[in-house]
């Protein structure tokens, strides 16, 4: 009885493990990176102030409006006295009164011209806003890029760590065998002794491995922003992980045109869509600059008011005024005219920022395809080098079975062979990666 409960308890255990695991793929972990994102949230929150400002621009175009109403109580108050006039004294008698005042106002007044400037205000309030949604989405976009940077670094090491895991049993495997023959009197004691230090070589390389590889989902779940004591497991869905060369080649030759992705991406990149409209921004503040410096501003206001010193007689004395108020600036300390240049010269600095980033889009996507042929380069010679260590390794051992070889050139076959295959993981998922930034830099990543 108390095995079973012993056992029950392992099975309980080992199943709330597999349970507490939770597995991500590419889209869940970009979701979850957008979601807990703070920078994603104050540039939302940005967007919504923005939004209320822009409201606000749109109802200074409408006229103001406003009702006030007072209420005072006056008290005067003298002891009396006496007064001369023409040499006659007059006597003032004491004097305590208190008298009410209740007034009653309603004015308003509306822009009626300032060269629009008025409206030029709102499309500036307007051009920010989108400013804003181009941040948005590009802070997005570029959330989404690195968690598939981390998310393929992960994927990388678990399979690096799946090589050596395999290279450690073969070692195993061979060490065993080694044994047998000892066994038999076909080899010796050092042969045993000299495999025992390759597993523990082969055991040191996975345990690297294993930490490397835990190391990368702390920086996957530090780029998601969630819980770094989580566990989780990774998930090829949605990332083709098995592309034959073929199939590699044509993914080179889709990217080859590098001047066709730069148009493409300057069409779709955030980052270009924000220099331009920081260029609209600035164009329109330069609008309302000129505009307050040349044209003037008239303004129509009116009042009416009722005034009286009892309520209930407060409409017997009223007054009625609009009229036409024009301004025009002749002179403010050359402070209109520097704001003009100023707004000018930044719009040169914008259209000179957006030619350089042209250029560092060019560069990117330029280098990037340099990156994915090198990958699929080495891919193709890493193939090729594999078949070959895979024939040295089958032939070193079968030497060293019959006895024509020795060890030490089926360690070296072996410890080639897991090199091999550790490199093309690594030129493999590089490649993906690099294909991926193509898609970056070209504003065609997919989250």
């Amino acid at each position: 009885m108390k095995k079973y409960l012993i056992l029950s308890v392992i099975f309980f255990s080992a199943t709330f493990k597999i349970q507490a695991q939770e597995t991500i793929d590419l889209n869940e972990a970009i979701s979850v990176a957008l979601k807990n994102n703070t920078s994603v949230s104050n540039l939302e929150k940005s967007l919504q102030i923005q939004g209320l400002t822009t409201s606000t621009a749109r109802g200074n175009l409408f006229p103001d409006l406003n009702l006030s109403a007072s209420w005072f109580r006056n008290n005067t108050f003298s002891e009396g006295t006496v007064r001369f006039v023409n040499g006659v004294p007059t006597i003032i008698p004491k004097q305590d009164s208190w008298i009410n005042n209740f007034n009653v106002g309603l004015n308003g007044s509306v822009v009626i011209f300032n060269g629009l400037a008025n409206y030029e205000e709102v499309n500036l309030s307007e051009a920010n806003e989108v400013s804003i949604r181009i941040n948005l989405e590009r802070e997005r976009y570029d959330i989404a890029f690195r968690v598939v940077t981390v998310f393929f670094d992960v994927l990388k090491k678990e399979k690096i760590v799946g090589a050596n895991e395999e290279n450690l049993a073969d070692s195993r495997r061979q060490l065993e065998s080694i044994r047998e023959f000892m066994n038999v009197g076909r080899r010796t004691m050092a042969d045993v002794f000299r495999q025992d230090v390759q597993v523990a070589q082969d055991e040191l390389a996975l345990e690297r491995s294993k930490n490397d590889f835990r190391k990368s989902k702390v920086d996957l779940l530090l780029a998601i922003n969630t819980d770094l004591n989580k566990e989780i497991a990774v998930s090829e869905n949605n990332i083709d992980a098995s592309l034959t060369e073929g199939e590699l080649k044509a993914v080179l030759d889709k990217n080859s045109n590098t001047e066709m992705l730069l148009n493409r991406a300057l069409e779709k990149r955030y980052d270009y869509k924000a220099s331009l409209q920081d260029v609209r921004i600035n164009q329109v503040q330069l609008n309302i600059d000129k505009k307050n410096l040349y044209f003037p501003s008239v303004t129509a206001s009116t009042n009416y008011n009722l005034n009286a010193s009892r309520i209930g007689s407060i409409q017997d004395s009223r007054s009625f005024n609009f009229g036409v108020t024009v301004s025009y600036p002749i002179f403010q300390g050359f402070s209109l005219s520097n704001k003009r240049q100023t707004s000018e010269l930044l719009i040169r600095q914008r259209q000179d920022d957006v030619k350089q980033l042209e250029q560092q889009i060019r560069s990117d996507i330029k280098k990037s395809y340099l990156d994915i042929e090198t990958q699929f380069k080495q891919i193709e010679i890493l193939n090729r080098n594999i078949i070959s260590a895979e024939q040295d390794k089958v032939l070193s051992e079968e030497n060293y079975r019959v006895g024509l070889g020795t060890l030490l050139e089926v360690q070296t076959a072996t410890t080639k062979l897991n090199t091999l295959k550790i490199d093309l993981i690594n030129s493999y998922y590089d490649f993906l990666l690099a294909e991926k930034r193509i898609n970056y830099y070209t504003g065609e990543l997919s989250y």
